[in-house]
């Protein structure tokens, strides 16, 4: 099959009754490729096709349609289908508060490895770290996954290494305040390349840390088929005494968990009595969950510490705190497709350097994180199965909050349209990310928190990635090398730098509209936050 599209409704074959293991195409493609999860052209699983009905959470609920995708319920109870064109946020616009809830809706890490489709990565403790080729196995967000990000570029500098942030490139882009360039991430990534990478040795091969790490993934996910959700929406557990979410609900219908009713001063139904002035709220369903799961303490911090930040506080940690939810919802919108957690994946520099003929250029250490690797079985014209096309997966989550300026401290939920093309500045991430897991293309989602998510699909432009290395080869000989620090606008006088940055901005109008999914969808089982904003503390 070929094309510029996906395939959207594949037929799901195979033993439905088994849950997936993982499969033999988590391993990395040719010898010498540090980055890759899976061969060019990988073996199709048959018990990754079985997903119509999973062993693991045989008590969720799952959508009539066929799907697994659940929608937000809106604010009567109600559960929409697949098909809802209209987001449970949007009955939430113009509503105030002075803590927005960075995790409104979406679901916490823990959640999404539950689910039978997504293979999570193991603690890092699980984890045999040695090669650059077993980075990707390490969770992202944790210590270890920071401490290896020392003296290598990585996505979060990769624009500011390419001297795409000065002045002048950055207004080409669309980057900066008002099209004002900054030196100063440019010198960050100089110094960090200065530092140099955090060795690292576990005394094993190549090839016997890759086995041991693909054998302890598969462990790890095996051991999650006789867990149900981790915040179950019914509030049951294996482990009454580790379900906190089981101990709220218990609490709230004066039950102990065992069915017995508590002893409490009030034993008779009484008739609802209007509140007097003053007194508390009664606390909604909303409420009750989003304070009962075991990370609501930490979520709560966050948010508290977003919001005294202000409106630029709230958006940035709003990007990463939603991340996972807009992964489910692309998982749960195609019931065929398999979604891998990855930490850390490295660059081969020898290998493209090889291939591509940069010649004796000092590429310096090169890595991404993309925030999810997705895979879908491919058929022939003739309808037979033809494996599996990975991608990459790259979220941009935009903050719904804004200030009220009318109001000092005052937040309100806005209705953001989503963009309709892809920003130039956001193609070297998901280029390099492509490069450093091998795939061919990637997938773009940009979330809006009332419209649902635009997906856009880019492809790999080698040519494009060679530039790219060729500029951080540049950079990290003439000046790295020589502890000089790059000056302003280091490469403004070499006609190949401007041909490279024309390109990024070719690439992101070349952006296919892949398809728009129009509601955020809810892993089955589990229970979400459902509260925009949360209580002051003060």
């Amino acid at each position: 099959w070929s094309g510029s599209m996906l395939p959207r409704s594949l037929t799901v074959r195979g033993d439905a009754g088994a849950r997936h293991e993982l499969p033999a195409s988590h391993q990395p493609s040719a010898a010498g490729t540090v980055a890759s999860l899976a061969p060019r052209t990988p073996a199709p699983s048959h018990k990754l096709l079985s997903l119509s009905v999973s062993t693991r959470h045989h008590h969720r609920p799952r959508a009539s349609s066929g799907s697994d995708a659940e929608c937000n319920a809106d604010e009567d109870g109600a559960e929409p289908t697949a098909s809802t064109s209209k987001c449970a946020q949007m009955a939430h616009v113009g509503r105030r508060g002075r803590t927005p809830n960075l995790y409104w809706l979406a679901p916490h890490d823990e959640q999404l490895r539950r689910h039978p489709r997504f293979i999570a990565l193991p603690p890092v403790e699980d984890v045999v770290v040695g090669h650059e080729s077993s980075y990707r196995y390490v969770r992202q967000h944790t210590e270890l996954w920071d401490d290896l990000h020392a003296g290598r570029i990585t996505t979060g500098c990769l624009t500011a290494a390419l001297g795409f942030r000065e002045d002048g490139v950055c207004k080409t882009l669309g980057m900066g305040r008002r099209g004002g360039g900054d030196h100063g991430p440019l010198l960050g990534a100089y110094r960090r390349l200065r530092l140099g990478t955090t060795p690292t040795s576990s005394g094993m091969s190549r090839e016997e840390e890759e086995t041991t790490n693909a054998e302890r993934t598969r462990a790890y996910n095996a051991g999650l088929d006789a867990l149900g959700p981790v915040a179950p929406i019914d509030g049951g557990s294996d482990d009454d005494d580790d379900d906190p979410i089981g101990k709220a609900e218990d609490l709230a219908a004066g039950t102990t968990g065992d069915g017995k009713t508590r002893k409490t001063k009030t034993k008779k139904k009484r008739r609802p009595k209007k509140r007097s002035k003053g007194a508390a709220p009664k606390r909604d369903a909303s409420a009750l969950v989003g304070d009962a799961t075991p990370w609501a303490a930490a979520r709560a911090m966050r948010c508290e510490m977003a919001a005294r930040r202000g409106e630029g506080g709230v958006r940035m940690a709003w990007g990463s705190a939603q991340e996972a939810g807009t992964v489910a919802t692309l998982m749960l919108h195609h019931p065929e497709c398999v979604c891998e957690e990855v930490g850390l994946c490295c660059v081969d520099v020898d290998r493209w350097r090889d291939e591509w003929g940069l010649g004796a250029v000092s590429v310096p250490p090169v890595g991404a994180s993309p925030d999810a690797i997705v895979r879908f079985p491919t058929v022939s014209d003739s309808g037979v199965s033809g494996g599996w096309e990975r991608l990459v997966v790259e979220v941009k989550n935009h903050s719904p909050f804004r200030r009220d300026p009318g109001k000092p401290g005052v937040f309100y939920v806005n209705d953001r349209t989503p963009f309709e093309t892809p920003s130039p500045h956001h193609v070297p991430q998901l280029q390099m990310e492509m490069l450093a897991a091998d795939t061919r293309a990637g997938l773009l989602c940009m979330q809006s928190a009332t419209r649902g998510v635009r997906v856009f699909r880019i492809e790999r432009d080698d040519e494009y990635c060679a530039g790219m290395l060729r500029t951080l080869g540049a950079m990290h000989e003439e000046y790295v090398l020589r502890g000089r620090e790059p000056p302003e606008r280091m490469f403004s006088d070499r006609d190949w730098y401007f041909d490279l940055v024309r390109r990024t901005v070719k690439i992101a109008r070349s952006a296919t509209l892949w398809e728009e999914i129009p509601y955020h969808a809810r892993l089955p089982g589990e229970a979400y936050d459902e509260r925009p904003f949360l209580p002051s503390s003060g």
